[in-house]
């Protein structure tokens, strides 16, 4: 699918075109280069977003946390 000129990709686990469109707004705002492909992979615990740009070689990697992180597992004893 295209939304606003780049092409997306949704790999896996449950996401919407309007999830999607909000994630690619928010990567337009934070970087001036411009996107050509999104790929999405929503897992349990985390989103994986993985762009690719125009005039860059290379692909731009984001884990996004879905649940809030657990104090109880750091070790500050």
């Amino acid at each position: 699918m295209m939304i606003d000129n780049v092409r997306v990709i949704i790999g896996s686990g449950p996401f919407s075109a309007e999830d999607a469109q909000y994630y690619i707004r928010q990567i337009q705002k934070a970087t001036k280069l411009t996107l050509k492909t999104v790929r999405f992979n929503r897992c349990d615990s985390y989103l994986d977003i993985r762009c690719s740009f125009e005039s860059v070689p290379f692909d731009r990697i984001w884990r996004i946390p879905l649940t809030a992180s657990h104090e109880d597992r750091a070790v500050n004893k």
